[in-house]
């Protein structure tokens, strides 16, 4: 009888397990992702509930998730650009000037008028370096970089590059990076070049960093740059936060403290391509090696903080980090997979890391659309991050255009750059 009802379990867990997700469902997964948000946004403008810190979070993930499908908005395309109108007018409602000044190894004000921008009311606040990454993404991707800012602390100024000195959202954005470049961490031993909680805080860790490096990739949308003492001092986080075994921790090697590994090598693989650095260079392959090691592991398996399948948090770094280093059609990187069920209907390749990742959200998503998230990362941002994944949203790269170049920028990784050559390009599929 044991037997029989084992033989049965595995029968029935066999299709969910090897059954690919098709194009078909990954679309209709989206669309009922992208109906569940809308349902979710506050009369406000943002979205679901929580802290103000999760609302403005929310709220940027939410409308990246948004912008992002915007050529499938299809019926919706009314509908859904009012709840974009409105989350940017949140957004904007909720952004603070800052002044800065020059740093140790450089000036940070792109525009020299003095000040930069974050998104969380009030001097200082411990979430400023989060919310104020996963917002300016969303800014970066409206397609309105001339728009005029017409609500929030910004209106009204005369310091900008519209008409009559006002801000356009490309100052938004600049003034954004300017405030990033301005709070880096220096001066800090092994934690030089990384970020914390808000500006300037004195040390850094893995997770932090990776917002205002990401962000920095998406200001490359509206032609916005980086100065270059910034990715000169990432280089000395990027060299101190990677383990001997090729994956990262939460503080750099000395700390003594590692946790979050899946999460913060996906962190790293995003701030390796930041300093365009590819396949072939010996820190980026060995960072490979070790997602592909732990590809399997579910969450909370060592911790709320670790983990991959299940794990929001994990899956969004890895997804941007594997985007830009190895693209989504790659079949050779990742192999450690869940089985191989050759149905694939993706024309451009096979079971791979993405189609795996796919059909376990398509596999969990809920009935109403959303997906449950865990720990500090709950459905306001697991939904629009796990959209985006399914979407197959390609992470700005830059172009080349998201640095400042400085005389001997690249010292410390020199010899990576043999490895550019091997980077392969994406294409949205």
């Amino acid at each position: 009888m044991k037997k029989f009802l084992l033989i049965l379990l595995v029968t029935l867990l066999l299709p969910s397990i090897l059954m690919a997700a098709t194009e078909a469902e990954k679309r209709t997964a989206i669309d009922n992702g992208l109906a569940y948000l809308a349902t979710t946004q506050n009369a406000n403008g943002s979205f679901d509930g929580g802290g103000l810190d999760y609302l403005i979070s929310q709220t940027g993930s939410a409308l990246l998730a948004f912008l992002e499908e915007k050529d499938n908005w299809g019926t919706n395309a009314a509908a859904y650009q009012t709840v974009v109108d409105k989350g940017l007018s949140y957004l904007l409602e909720n952004a603070n000037v800052v002044g800065i000044t020059p740093q140790t190894h450089g000036n940070p004000d792109g525009d020299g008028n003095g000040v930069g921008v974050k998104f969380y009311p009030g001097v200082i606040n411990s979430r400023d370096t989060y919310v104020t990454g996963l917002v300016l993404p969303a800014i970066a991707s409206s397609g309105t970089p001339d728009a005029l800012v017409t609500t929030g602390p910004l209106a009204g100024r005369t310091d900008g590059t519209g008409a009559g000195g006002a801000w356009t959202y490309k100052d938004v954005v600049q003034n954004t990076i300017d405030y990033f470049s301005f709070g880096q961490t220096e001066n800090a031993g092994t934690m030089d070049g990384g970020w914390r909680y808000y500006a300037n805080y004195g040390n850094s860790d893995q997770s932090t960093t990776q917002w205002p490096v990401i962000s920095s990739l998406y200001a490359s949308k509206m032609g916005v740059s980086t100065p270059g003492f910034v990715g000169t001092e990432l280089d000395k986080w990027i060299n101190n936060i990677q383990y001997p075994d090729g994956g990262a921790g939460y503080y750099p090697t000395d700390y003594g403290t590692r946790y979050g590994e899946m999460n913060e090598t996906g962190a790293l693989l995003i701030e390796q391509a930041f300093r365009g650095l590819g396949v072939g260079n010996a820190n980026v392959d060995a960072a490979l090696a070790y997602i592909n090691s732990g590809w399997l592991w579910s969450l909370g398996s060592g911790g709320s903080y670790d983990g991959n399948f299940g794990h929001p948090y994990a899956m969004w770094a890895i997804y941007k980090g594997l985007d830009l280093t190895i693209g989504r059609d790659d079949m050779t990187t990742i192999t450690n997979l869940h089985g191989d069920p050759g149905d694939v209907d993706n024309p451009s390749h096979g079971w791979n890391w993405w189609e795996d990742y796919c059909e376990s959200l398509v596999s969990s998503q809920a009935a109403n659309g959303s997906w449950a998230g865990y720990s500090s990362w709950g459905t306001g941002l697991a939904t629009p991050w796990f959209i985006n994944i399914l979407a197959g949203t390609t992470i700005p790269d830059g172009n080349g255009e998201n640095i400042i170049p400085e005389p001997a920028t690249m010292l410390l990784f020199g010899l990576g750059l043999l490895g550019i050559a091997g980077i392969s390009r994406r294409k949205k599929n």
